[in-house]
């Protein structure tokens, strides 16, 4: 028997159809989803976070009037008459940062507390005409006119406290806002505010130091958290701050002052267990 009669009787069989998977069929392949989603992970219970980074900040002057005392001496400078030499201050760069630790409430709600360290300063630059009677505390070489540059500083040990409610967007993304207090400690700084000609600038210490120790201030700003795998999140937050208290002594004769700043903090947090 040749190949082609071995083959024939099969020819009048009926032929078997076999289901043909769904893989198999073209396209299918295409909507299969090969990178399996990271699930929507709530809050861990309790957090720490550590946070730090620049800021912006600047001062509300009050009257010296509202302290019963005089004003600041006044100096010439050649591009205005007669200006106090506070009025002429300008915003600075200064920074901040902190450690926390969070507690998730019911809900989108959160409280966190902790210690943190913030810097406010401004800036002086200024041109000042010699007068006919230079004092001895005037930075004046043979020309009539000297410039000098200040930077005054005043930094915090805080103890930060902050509300927090915040959504999910995403399975890794929730966005939110903060509001809260701080207790604000003077530790030190350098300042022109007290010198005769109020253009030398001055190192003080906590104790010695024409500014309260103690200071209450409020924060408003936004969250913004990303989760990554396992225990870790990103953190931004956005913030601004004023000091509710007058920074200076009520016995002092400089202006009252009334810190404030913008923060970009960013860090990392970590879920407790």
């Amino acid at each position: 028997m040749g190949p082609a009669e071995a083959w024939r009787p099969l020819a009048g069989r009926p032929a078997v159809l076999l289901p043909t998977s769904s893989l198999t069929r073209p396209g299918a392949l295409a909507g299969v989803d090969t990178l399996p989603r990271l699930p929507a992970l709530a809050p861990a219970r309790w957090a720490i976070q550590v946070l730090g980074g620049p800021s912006l900040s600047y001062r509300y002057l009050g009257s010296a009037s509202q302290l019963n005392a005089p004003a600041p001496p006044r100096v010439n400078y050649s591009l205005a008459a007669n200006p106090d030499v506070a009025t002429l201050e300008r915003p600075a760069l200064s920074g901040g940062g902190e450690l926390s630790i969070r507690r998730q409430l019911p809900g989108p709600w959160s409280i966190s507390a902790g210690l943190g360290y913030v810097e406010y300063a401004t800036r002086l630059a200024v041109q000042l005409v010699k007068p006919a009677a230079a004092s001895s505390f005037v930075p004046f070489s043979d020309s009539t006119i000297a410039s000098f540059h200040r930077r005054d500083t005043y930094r915090f040990v805080t103890i930060p406290v902050r509300l927090g409610y915040s959504r999910a967007v995403s399975n890794r993304w929730r966005v939110g806002v903060l509001a809260g207090a701080d207790a604000a400690i003077y530790v030190g700084g350098r300042t022109t505010e007290g010198s005769a000609c109020a253009c030398q600038t001055q190192t003080w210490g906590p104790d010695n130091s024409p500014y309260r120790r103690l200071s209450l201030g409020l924060s408003l700003g936004v969250e913004a958290r990303y989760r990554l795998n396992g225990r870790w999140e990103l953190l931004a937050q956005p913030a601004a701050s004023y000091l509710l208290s007058p920074l200076n002594k009520l016995s002092t004769t400089d202006y009252e002052r009334h810190l404030f700043g913008a923060t970009a903090l960013l860090g990392a947090a970590w879920d407790l267990p």
